[in-house]
C-alpha cells in the first residue's frame, strides 16, 4: 500500500547516504587530520576503502604524489580519466541531508581539534581563537556556563552571518585563478560554494526565529567589508592558511552549538526554559527535510552537524595541495540522490493522506 512504499522509499532514501559520513573513523588523541589523510568517514563511497583491518593498515598518512600505498584521495590522472562524470554538474548544490545516527556521531565529535603544527597554522589559531573568538563573547554577552537566549540571538546571527564569507571567497579566488591560468580547479569550487550556501541558509533560517537589531545588523555589515579583503588577502598568498582558519572558526561554531544543545535539552536552564517549546521553522523543514512535528531543538543539531562537516572539510584543504583533487566532489551527487528520494517519500505521504481524508469525507 502507499504506505509501506513510503516507508521503504524514505528508508532507502537514508540507507544510501548514511555511510559517508559514518563508516570510518580515524581519530588520535594529539590532531584529528593527519597532515593529508581527509577524515574517511567523509570519503564518498566510490572512494572509501574496506571497513577491514587490513584496509586499515593500509592507509598511509603520507601523501599519495610521494606514496606507493593506495591512497583515498583522486590522483590527477584518474579524475582526467574521469572528465566526463566530473563535467556533470548534477546536484552540486545539495545540502546532506542527515540521519539520525549521523546526526548523533556528529556531535560525539564536538571536542576533536585541529592542533597548530605549521607557523602560519598557530598564526591563524591565535588570530581566531584571541583576536575574534574571546572577544566575540565577551561583546555579546556570551557565557559557556547556562547562556542566556538574549546573547545568543544576535551571536548566531552574527556568526552565520560572517560563516557564509570564507567560502564564496575561496570559491572566487579559485574560480579567477582558473581563468587566469587556464587551468583545471578538480572540483574545489563546488565544495566552497556549498559550503557558503549552506552558511547562509543557517542565517536565513536564524532570522526567521529571531529579530535582528540595529546593532547586530551593524556587526554584520562591518565583519563582511573588514573579514572579506583580509580573506582574500589570505587565499593570495597562502590559500591553505585560510582554510585552517576556516576549520578553527567552524570548530568554536561546534563548541557554540554543542553548548547550546545541551543546555536546551537540560531542565532548569535559560535556554531550556525560553526554546524547549520553539517548533522548527518552515525554512529548516524544507532545507534538511524535517517533519512537521520537528522542533527547534532538531534544526539545531543540524546546523551543528553542518559546522562539523565545514570543520573536517577546511582542515582537509588546509592539508592538500592546491592542484589535489577535491575528495568531496561526489559526495554532492549523493547528497541530491538522497534528498530526492527522500522528497519523493514525503510527496508520497502527502497524496496518501489527502487521498484518506477525502475517501473519509
Amino acid at each position: 500500500d502507499a504506505s509501506s512504499r513510503v516507508r521503504s522509499l524514505g528508508q532507502r532514501g537514508i540507507a544510501d547516504g548514511s555511510m559517508h559520513r559514518s563508516s570510518l573513523v580515524l581519530r588520535s588523541s594529539r590532531n584529528l587530520w593527519s597532515p593529508s589523510l581527509p577524515p574517511p568517514h567523509l570519503l564518498p563511497s566510490t572512494l572509501r576503502l574496506p571497513l577491514s583491518t587490513g584496509a586499515l593498515r593500509s592507509l598511509s598518512t603520507q601523501h599519495f604524489k610521494a606514496s606507493n600505498t593506495v591512497h583515498p584521495l583522486l590522483p590527477q590522472k584518474q579524475y582526467l580519466a574521469m572528465e566526463r562524470e566530473m563535467a556533470d554538474k548534477t546536484g552540486r548544490q545539495q545540502n546532506h541531508i542527515w540521519s539520525k545516527d549521523e546526526l548523533d556521531s556528529a556531535l560525539a565529535t564536538f571536542s576533536d581539534k585541529h592542533v597548530p603544527e605549521t607557523l602560519s597554522d598557530k598564526v591563524m589559531h591565535g588570530f581566531m581563537y584571541y583576536g575574534l573568538y574571546h572577544p566575540f563573547n565577551f561583546i555579546t554577552g556570551y557565557t559557556h556556563h547556562d547562556p542566556s537566549p538574549s546573547s545568543l540571538v544576535w551571536r548566531l546571527i552574527v556568526l552565520e552571518s560572517f560563516a557564509g564569507v570564507p567560502g564564496f571567497v575561496a570559491a572566487g579566488m579559485r574560480h579567477f585563478h582558473s581563468l587566469r591560468a587556464l587551468e583545471r580547479d578538480y572540483g574545489w569550487i563546488h565544495t566552497l560554494l556549498e559550503e557558503a550556501e549552506n552558511e547562509r541558509m543557517h542565517l536565513l533560517t536564524c532570522l526567521s526565529m529571531f529579530q535582528a537589531g540595529p546593532v547586530t545588523r551593524l556587526m554584520c555589515i562591518g565583519a563582511q567589508f573588514s573579514m572579506t579583503p583580509f580573506l582574500m588577502m589570505i587565499y593570495v598568498v597562502n590559500p591553505k592558511a585560510m582554510h585552517r582558519f576556516v576549520g578553527y572558526l567552524e570548530q568554536t561554531a561546534c563548541e557554540t552549538y554543542h553548548n547550546v544543545i545541551s543546555h536546551l535539552e537540560t531542565p532548569g536552564t535559560r535556554l531550556h526554559a525560553e526554546w524547549s517549546g520553539l517548533p522548527a521553522p518552515e525554512i529548516a523543514k524544507g532545507y534538511w527535510k524535517l517533519p512537521d512535528d520537528a522542533t527547534w531543538l532538531d534544526t539545531l543539531r543540524c546546523i551543528y552537524a553542518d559546522e562539523s562537516h565545514h570543520r573536517d572539510v577546511n582542515h582537509t584543504f588546509a592539508s592538500m595541495a592546491s592542484d589535489d583533487p577535491n575528495p568531496f566532489v561526489h559526495m554532492h551527487k549523493e547528497d541530491a540522490a538522497r534528498a530526492w528520494k527522500l522528497e519523493q517519500a514525503q510527496r508520497l505521504l502527502r497524496e496518501h493522506r489527502h487521498g484518506s481524508s477525502a475517501s473519509s469525507t
